[in-house]
């Protein structure tokens, strides 16, 4: 009787303490995890949009010596009616190709490809431009641009404003896994105490309630 009574009180014990290394490979895992997710996320915001928004704001440099241009009244010389230098086409084909290898959510994807055939287009454009030998004809495609020009800003615009849109939601993200893991953890000492007591508790009730053996009365 004495041992199956040791035996279920060890039984309960062990039952216990199994919970308490379940609780902790549970708890080290999902910590490893957000861990994981909070990496990520500043990892994105660097490489992902830090470095892309830099990338805009050079491209918005260029279109702005673009737009100034484009501001000024036609005439026939070429030389003051070039939009792209050489370096100018160099250093956003170098961009484009640049933003294209960053995370692209699906709407800033379509944006880009947009704003990367307008770009295209103006400078293709440029190229009939200077090739052509007709005056009027010069002037339309001159003026042209400036449609393309318009779209291509405002689609800059919009890229930014996915920047800071995706920085948001990361962090966002990041907050609500730190506030997650801090209320696991809150959890998790909240329950190894309630085990522990109880755990404390069997052993004391053990103690005291084992039953005594009975005496023999002819050896009094």
């Amino acid at each position: 009787m004495e041992i199956l009574y040791a035996i279920r009180h060890k039984g309960k014990i062990a039952l216990l303490l199994l919970i308490i290394i379940f609780l902790g490979i549970f708890s080290s895992q999902t910590y490893n995890d957000n861990i994981s997710k909070i990496g990520d996320s500043f990892s994105e915001v660097y490489s992902d949009r830090i470095i892309a928004q830099d990338y805009i704001y050079k491209m918005v440099k260029i279109l702005h010596k673009v737009e100034f241009v484009l501001s000024q009244p036609f005439t026939d010389d070429l030389e003051k009616k070039i939009l792209f230098t050489a370096d100018d086409r160099l250093e956003i084909s170098l961009l484009l190709e640049n933003y294209e290898h960053t995370k692209l959510t699906a709407k800033e994807k379509v944006i880009f490809n947009e704003f990367k055939n307008n770009i295209l287009v103006m400078i293709a454009f440029e190229k009939k431009y200077l090739n052509e030998h007709n005056y009027d004809v010069r002037e339309n495609i001159f003026k042209s641009q400036t449609y393309y020009l318009n779209q291509s800003l405002n689609q800059l615009d919009k890229l930014s404003e996915i920047q800071i849109s995706r920085v948001k939601d990361l962090n966002e993200k990041s907050q609500k896994s730190v506030s997650f893991s801090t209320l696991l953890n809150q959890f998790d000492w909240a329950l190894l105490i309630i085990i522990g007591i109880a755990i404390q508790m069997l052993i004391f009730s053990s103690k005291s309630s084992k039953p005594k053996q009975p005496q023999n009365q002819f050896l009094n």
